[in-house]
């Protein structure tokens, strides 16, 4: 599924946590994370989103491909998203216990959106 995938610049943080609204104008903060990559990548921490408004981040994934987000697409978040929810429990160690938690629950949230990784597309999505 990686190979020949595109390699673009990358905020590497994107999600709603590092969005902002000021004067009615959206803006993106925190980007030192940055790096190149797939640009489907950057959809992997969609997670925050779908958790604080699973209609805001449908929206996300709905504007990208214009109501059309292929399989292949479902495929890969499932990929991206599985990656960087095991390595954030281990990002979290050195933060205590309490943010140990808070990953372990995010991943328990992923497998409950993926049914145990049966599904492509997480329960959170609405088209």
């Amino acid at each position: 599924m990686l190979k020949n995938r595109p390699q673009v610049y990358q905020h590497g943080d994107y999600h709603i946590g590092n969005m902002m609204i000021s004067n009615g104008r959206l803006h993106i903060i925190d980007f030192n994370r940055n790096d190149y990559g797939d640009p489907w990548e950057e959809f992997n921490r969609i997670v925050w989103c779908a958790q604080r408004s699973p209609l805001f981040a449908s929206g996300m994934v709905n504007g990208y491909f214009d109501n059309e987000a292929s399989q292949n697409f479902w495929k890969l978040l499932a990929l991206y998203i599985s990656s960087n929810t095991l390595s954030s429990v281990y990002w979290a160690i050195p933060f205590g216990q309490e943010e140990v938690d808070t990953m372990l629950g995010q991943a328990k949230e992923v497998l409950e959106w993926y049914d145990n990784m049966r599904n492509i597309i997480p329960a959170w999505y609405r088209k």
